[in-house]
């Protein structure tokens, strides 16, 4: 899982001051692929799929650096790919786990 120091790492950032923003926005960024993907899930169910791990970091790391631009209201493309990635990944192991 994404932690603050990854993130802080990924942006470059080397003081402490943002590190509640940052883990609130991680928060929401995992809240946000969890459900956009399957939300019967839970995060613990994503481990297993590291492009669960690099969507999150690129999502906290775009809202992070666009937090003051008012006109930013897409989600970076390469999230959403991963995203796709992550339901075809997930419905395949659906499709394959016994019942």
């Amino acid at each position: 899982m994404i932690t603050v120091k990854d993130v802080k790492n990924s942006l470059r950032i080397d003081h402490s001051m943002d590190d509640n923003l940052l883990e609130q926005l991680i928060d929401t960024a995992e809240s946000y692929i969890i459900h956009a993907v399957d939300s019967q899930l839970n995060k613990q169910d994503y481990e297993k799929y590291k492009q669960f791990d690099w969507a999150v970091s690129l999502l906290v790391q775009h809202w992070y650096i666009n937090q003051q631009v008012a006109n930013t209201e897409h989600i970076p493309f390469t999230v959403t790919s991963l995203i796709q990635q992550l339901r075809g990944s997930v419905w395949h192991a659906d499709r394959e786990s016994p019942e």
